[in-house]
């Protein structure tokens, strides 16, 4: 028999997966994140659902809804805001839900994309600090062999004029060679931790969009949550008031024919 979700099935199914977040599963825990989505769901429908029920589910309802905004976008010539919908509705309805969802999902996503990025980012401009260091290690080799070159000349007098000036020479050239080496590493290294403070920056602000988009959801159901129970009592209380009213007329009604036949 084919299960067929009814929108509050749909809004129970939507809540519990925006509690669980099955998309940021660590590796290895996915399949078990998705059966106790369905076990939670199953409890609080009083049925029994599998996982594939829920999954291609949550694909149909991610595409209409991806429908319906492609149509509102083409219709208004603007993509439709998050924050143009009413609160309300936001947290209430199918469609805000899906869009909470798919909100949380694509932050997810992104985070893990960009933790990505940083770290090969890191790992290339460390590479080129490497080579650059290389590179500098080689041209001093180069320096001095080309200076050990000169101080082999056949004249000892001019050898010797030659050789005092290549050791003031490369000593000079060396010292400068040490000291660009040094600060072309400095360079490098202060650019490496200046992008990895600024990507951690930018996935810290990320998580933090993350809890605080989380704890409004949280926040917001409890409020419904509240809402509905006092709904639930002031219509448990008119229900009673109705009974006591349509007694108290039976009672004067049944009054007023004991009279009327006296």
């Amino acid at each position: 028999m084919v299960f067929r979700f009814t929108t509050m099935e749909d809004l129970e199914m939507l809540r519990e997966l925006i509690r669980q977040k099955p998309f940021a599963a660590k590796r290895g825990s996915t399949l078990e994140i998705w059966d106790s989505v369905a076990a939670a769901l199953g409890s609080a429908l009083k049925k029994e659902i599998k996982v594939k029920q829920i999954r291609d589910r949550l694909n149909l309802l991610k595409t209409r809804f991806k429908e319906k905004e492609q149509l509102s976008a083409l219709a208004s010539g603007v993509e439709e805001s998050i924050h143009a919908v009413n609160v309300q509705t936001h947290y209430t309805d199918v469609d805000g839900l899906i869009r909470e969802y798919t909100q949380l999902e694509r932050l997810h996503h992104d985070t893990k994309a960009a933790q990505k990025i940083s770290k090969e980012k890191k790992e290339e401009d460390l590479a080129k600090c490497a080579a650059a260091i290389v590179d500098e290690s080689r041209r001093r080799r180069a320096y001095r062999d080309d200076t050990s070159f000169y101080s082999d000349s056949d004249d000892s007098s001019d050898a010797q004029s030659v050789v005092s000036g290549a050791e003031s020479t490369l000593s000079t050239g060396s010292s400068k060679a040490k000291q660009q080496g040094v600060k072309r590493s400095n360079a490098y290294l202060t650019e490496i931790k200046r992008q990895d403070k600024k990507y951690k920056e930018q996935l810290d602000l990320k998580h933090r969009e993350l809890e605080q988009g989380q704890k409004q959801f949280e926040e917001r159901l409890e409020f419904e949550k509240k809402q509905a129970e006092d709904r639930l009592q002031f219509e448990q209380h008119i229900q009673q008031s109705n009974r006591e009213m349509i007694l108290e007329c039976a009672k004067i009604f049944g009054l007023l024919w004991l009279r009327s036949d006296h």
